[in-house]
């Protein structure tokens, strides 16, 4: 039996480029995910921030991608809380 040796590459010239997300993207993907399980993965549930131990940049892309909502600021800040809109939760069932 003959096994041979492939040897796979980009057109000469042309650089291989993959292409990798922001670090912040990734973080919102993730914190989409522990939203989806703090929730219970049911709809339209609301999840304290607090004890998450995600940045606000983080939760800013997040809101910026549409996959979560925020209610109203409140005055105490370890009452914040976030949901994840449909497509929030699209994202994170695809993702399991």
């Amino acid at each position: 039996m003959v096994i041979g040796t492939f040897h796979i590459s980009a057109p000469k010239g042309l650089p291989k480029v993959i292409k990798t997300g922001d670090g912040t993207d990734v973080a919102a993907r993730y914190f989409v995910y522990k939203l989806y399980e703090s929730t219970d993965r049911q709809p339209k549930q609301w999840a304290v921030l607090h004890g998450m131990g995600e940045s606000a940049a983080t939760i800013s892309r997040a809101v910026e991608r549409g996959w979560v909502v925020l209610p109203e600021p409140s005055r105490k800040p370890l009452d914040r809380k976030a949901a994840l809109t449909e497509e929030g939760r699209r994202l994170a069932r695809k993702g399991r």
